[in-house]
Parts: C-alpha cells; sequence; structure tokens
C-alpha cells in the first residue's frame, strides 16, 4: 500500500464529562476526589443506574 503524501489529521479528544458510577471505582483516590468535586459543583454528571427495585435480596 502507498504511503500517503500529507499526514492524517485526527479530531482531539475531549474532556470525559459523564461518569458511570462502576468507572470511579478504579480511579486513584486524587482522581477520585477530583472528578467527585466537580460531579457535587455540576461540572460532571452521574449516570443514574435503573435498578429493579421489586427485586428483593435475600
Amino acid at each position: 500500500m502507498p504511503t500517503r503524501k500529507e499526514p492524517q489529521e485526527y479530531a482531539k479528544v475531549g474532556c470525559k464529562d459523564c461518569w458511570h458510577p462502576y468507572g470511579l471505582q478504579s480511579l486513584n483516590p486524587e482522581k477520585f476526589v477530583s472528578v467527585v468535586t466537580r460531579i457535587l459543583k455540576g461540572k460532571f454528571e452521574l449516570l443514574e443506574l435503573k435498578w429493579n427495585k421489586n427485586m428483593q435480596i435475600s
């Protein structure tokens, strides 16, 4: 396959502003505090989980 004459340009990666609660579990403590602070200030969003409230835990 021939090489390209001009370099490829890619879109810039944006800031992650919507978090799943399970994604917060894998963060290191400093990053966790930073993200949770921004969630509480309203700058980031936390996805709501749809749980089956009729399910009983035995």
